[in-house]
């Protein structure tokens, strides 16, 4: 699990709001497989309030918008995404490897998944990756702010827009060398030594 240490106060007039925190990162810092295999990469949004606040994802609570863009290098291609709940895939601009989630409306009942005391979490979507080749192999992905407007908000009276308080996180994808496995060595090694005996034979 990961954590950043981010303090946030926002004052409003009418309203206060305790620190609140918002992560998005993938669910793993380095996904590593087999060069050409494929990845899945879970996309999640962290909820993290402190000093009495109330957690925001949710229907009623306030959290109305949350776009999100993710990037891959060249190294890797997007095969496909599966997006989750209350979230509205947008436009997939392979040219520019890119895929942006243009809104959000959590559905009743989402209220992400406790993780921690004052911490909650949602899945953006999964996002399956090619795992890139040998000769290139680590690829980027990332999620960041697609620069949309108010990206993140709070829906209240007025409105608080969040986007300079949210940490964006990349992760890896990198390519592996195949290992044998024990029998697969033991088997090759008897079948080198066979081959080697019966040349020697054939030599006397």
């Amino acid at each position: 699990m990961r954590f950043v240490v981010v303090g946030l106060l926002l004052i409003l007039a009418n309203q206060a709001y305790g620190a609140i925190v918002y992560e998005v990162f993938f669910d793993q810092d380095d996904y590593r497989a087999t060069a050409g295999d494929t990845v899945v990469a879970n996309l999640m949004l962290r909820e993290t309030v402190t000093d009495g606040d109330v957690n925001r994802i949710s229907p009623t609570s306030g959290l109305g918008s949350a776009n999100v863009e993710v990037t891959w290098s060249s190294e890797t291609n997007l095969l496909s995404s599966q997006i989750g709940l209350g979230f509205i895939p947008g436009t997939t601009d392979s040219g520019l490897n890119r895929l942006t989630l243009r809104q959000i409306a959590f559905p009743p009942g989402v209220a992400g998944a406790e993780v921690s005391p004052g911490a909650r979490e949602v899945s953006i979507g999964t996002f399956q990756f090619q795992v890139p080749d040998a000769v290139s192999p680590v690829a980027l992905i990332t999620p960041n702010d697609p620069s949309l407007g108010a990206d993140f908000a709070i829906a209240a009276t007025p409105t608080t827009v969040l986007d300079d308080f949210i940490v964006f996180r990349s992760s890896t994808i990198t390519a592996i060398t195949a290992i044998p496995e024990p029998g697969s060595v033991v088997f090759l090694s008897c079948s080198l030594g066979g081959i080697l005996l019966v040349s020697r034979r054939r030599r006397k």
